[in-house]
Formats: C-alpha cells, structure tokens, sequence
C-alpha cells in the first residue's frame, strides 16, 4: 500500500512538473498598406507585403516570463526587440504591448520574425544578438551563423522535445478584453488575433513575409 501511495505522489509530482513547462502568449501581427492607410489588415505567414507597408506586432505574455522577437530583415541582418514594459515579479498579469512597429524599406526578399516566450531567459542568444548589433561585417557573418543555431534550437519542429501551436482566437482581443458591440471582428491598432502555445517553458513561431 506504501509503495503504492509513493507511485501515485511521484506520478502527481511529474504531471505538475509537466503542466508548469507549459507557456503561451497571443499576438496580432497587423498590417496598414502604404496603397490604403486607413485600413488595417491582419498578416500571417507569408503574407505578401510592400515597401512602405506598416508592420506593427503586439503582444501579450504572462508577466513572470521573458519575451523576445527577433528580427530577420530581407538585408540578411538581425536585431532583437524586447517589450518596453517594465517587469514587476509581484504582479502575475498579462502584460499586453506593442513590440515592433514601422515601415518596410528595401530591398525586397523575406522578412522573418521570431516571436519566442520563455520562462528563463535566453541570456546567450541574447548575448550573441548583443555582440552582433556592434559587430564588424565579417564577425557579423560568424555571429550570424551562431544566431542561426540558437533559433533552430528553440524551433520545435527541430526538436522533438518541444511542441508549439499557433491557433487563431474567435475574435481579436485587445488588453485582454474581447470586443463587444458591432465591431467585434473589427481589427485595432492593438489587436491580438493569435494564441501560440508551447511546451518545455518555450513558446515558440516563425512567421516569414514575402516582401515584394
């Protein structure tokens, strides 16, 4: 009977275990067209884009974790963008922000955006994007490599271990609350149409633009 208590309270322990690796985050990767800037439109993976297009990506992430978007612009150059929102270890809210936003400049080729949320930080591809931003050209192209490798790491379609979704959410949400009234599939400028889930503390997407 002994034995038999000490297996169930090991299986409990390890299925918490497993439930607290879990993470998610939403985001709204938007659009407003240089041909109509008035209107704003949702954007996927590839969805075509062009010069001078509007790109805004907001998010919104549990406040005890840590949020990265890297960039891969179509130049071949990668820079990294963190929420500027101040973090605050009492508060376990969901922090909803924009990350990115501004317009698409040449030359044309695929942009590719890296949305990871983690619940440790990625204090070495942080580092490696750190010594990038200031680096040479040709210690640019080693770093570059090594950056690369770091990104593949996280992807789970390249590692068995690890698992994202990304699923569409029944209706934009914008600061956690769902539009009410007769605008309720209406995009905003701070809308959240996605929710990316993933396993093993990471929350991983790539989602690539194809810049005409």
């Amino acid at each position: 009977m002994m034995k038999l208590l000490s297996l169930i309270i090991l299986i409990a322990g390890v299925f918490a275990g497993s439930l607290e690796k879990d993470i998610s985050f939403r985001y709204g990767l938007l659009g407003q067209r240089q041909s109509n800037s008035d209107s704003t439109v949702e954007l996927g993976d590839n969805s075509i884009v062009h010069t001078g297009d509007d790109i805004r990506i907001n998010i919104g992430y549990v406040n005890n974790s840590y949020f990265y978007l890297i960039y891969l612009d179509s130049d071949g150059s990668y820079s990294l963008f963190l929420p500027e929102v101040s973090r605050n270890e009492n508060i376990q809210d969901t922090l909803y922000t924009t990350v990115l936003r501004g317009g698409l400049t040449n030359p044309p080729g695929e942009e590719s955006f890296y949305l990871i949320n983690s619940k440790l930080p990625l204090s070495y591809l942080t580092k490696l994007l750190s010594r990038y931003e200031n680096a040479p050209d040709k210690a640019k192209i080693k770093l570059a490599k090594k950056i690369q490798v770091e990104l593949d790491a996280l992807d789970p379609n390249a590692k068995a271990e690890l698992s994202s979704i990304a699923s569409r959410l029944d209706k934009p949400l914008v600061g956690g609350v769902t539009f009410r009234g007769d605008d309720d599939d209406e995009l905003k400028d701070m809308s959240l149409t996605h929710e990316c889930r993933g396993t093993g503390g990471i929350a991983f997407i790539k989602i690539v633009l194809n810049h005409k």
